[in-house]
């Protein structure tokens, strides 16, 4: 049996969990003990995290015939580069989701660029791009008020408890969220429950005068693009340090590298474009009726989804702990991951994928 250190995928919090291995096969986790951001404590979704190496993987390239049937590498992406080049940039569309590598992000901005592809950004929800100095996870602890918008104990635990410190060391802790009863309101000593967040702006102000420098707001997913730039607003008036809290586990290091698209701007992405590039996302699974308008699917990826199943050409990628990179978390600590199992059947590397692609594409990186 093998122990090994990582970053939990789960989450945008950036946990660390030791991966149990054992005869080559994920089969556990537990909590890194030494770990500063979850101090040797765990969450269900971490203690879990394993399973996705085991559950539905892609092993072998597929090209769709009459059916999605497996082929050499070489074919697959002769396929892929050979279909790219017979259109012009504007038809082509590329999309990522969140938990890819800095390193992938960085190689695939690379690659639309040197294709001169400008339709291209990654799945961020409801998150707009920011760069601005974000609360830590001690800013949260150390905080006198914290005010909350969603259920972060539920959805995001390891913050939570950072959140239920400060509770025990006498902050004052105010939530709001749309629904009657969440985990964080029954935690919270003021829950505000509001029918829309259109009715926070006008809650806010009397909220306001009660954060100062020692103060966090922490925002989670709302649920339009427009009512998180308004909260956002609303609190960068006050002397309150801020934390948007991102959903996937490398949603900021994407933000960094790609244009962070909600559900509206992809589709619109979708509505222009023939042939789409998709790279670990599911945009099927949100879009419907939209993929069907495309001629031309290539996917990477690593796992069976609604996209891959209407593809025409499918790359079969590595998940989380079968490649080294780096993960940055939703405070913005950028974080080694390393590879640890390997990939089932002819599963590549997607930095690699991506790079043999470009050479297929008659592109230089």
């Amino acid at each position: 049996m093998k122990i090994a250190h990582t970053i939990c995928p789960s989450c945008s919090v950036g946990c660390g969990v030791n991966l149990i291995i054992k005869n080559q096969e994920a089969v556990g986790t537990y909590p890194y003990k030494r770990h500063p951001v979850n101090q040797g404590k765990n969450c269900k979704k971490g203690r879990d995290s394993f399973h996705i190496l085991n559950e539905n993987r892609l092993e072998n390239p597929l090209i769709k015939k009459t059916g999605l049937e497996q082929v050499s590498w070489d074919d697959a992406l002769g396929a892929a580069g050979s279909k790219m080049k017979s259109y012009s940039p504007s038809e082509i569309g590329i999309i990522a989701s969140g938990n890819c590598t800095n390193k992938e992000y960085e190689t695939l901005k690379k690659f639309a660029k040197s294709m001169g592809v400008e339709n291209v950004g990654y799945n961020a929800g409801t998150v707009p791009s920011f760069d601005f100095e974000t609360a830590t996870l001690d800013d949260v602890e150390n905080s006198s008020t914290i005010m909350i918008i969603g259920d972060v104990l539920k959805e995001n635990p390891l913050l939570g408890r950072r959140v239920i410190l400060a509770h025990e060391n006498g902050a004052n802790i105010i939530s709001v969220d749309l629904f009657e009863k969440t985990l964080t309101g029954i935690n919270s000593d003021e829950y505000i429950q509001v029918e829309s967040m259109s009715e926070f702006s006008e809650i806010s102000k009397k909220i306001l005068p009660q954060l100062n420098e020692s103060s966090t707001v922490l925002i989670e997913n709302l649920k339009t693009r427009e009512e998180f730039e308004n909260v956002l607003k609303i609190f960068q008036d006050s002397d309150a340090k801020i934390l948007p809290v991102l959903e996937d586990c490398n949603s900021r290091g994407a933000m960094n590298h790609l244009p962070a698209l909600n559900k509206d701007e992809l589709k619109e992405i979708l509505e222009k474009v023939k042939l789409l590039y998709v790279v670990g996302d599911d945009p099927a699974s949100y879009l419907g009726e939209s993929m069907k308008n495309l001629d031309f699917i290539i996917t990477e990826g690593y796992s069976v989804t609604e996209t891959v199943l209407m593809s025409d050409v499918v790359l079969p990628g590595t998940c989380w702990a079968e490649k080294s990179g780096s993960f940055t978390s939703t405070t913005g600590e950028t974080q080694k991951i390393s590879k640890i199992v390997e990939a089932p059947g002819d599963a590549k590397d997607d930095v690699n994928i991506m790079m043999e692609l470009a050479e297929k594409t008659g592109l230089e990186l």
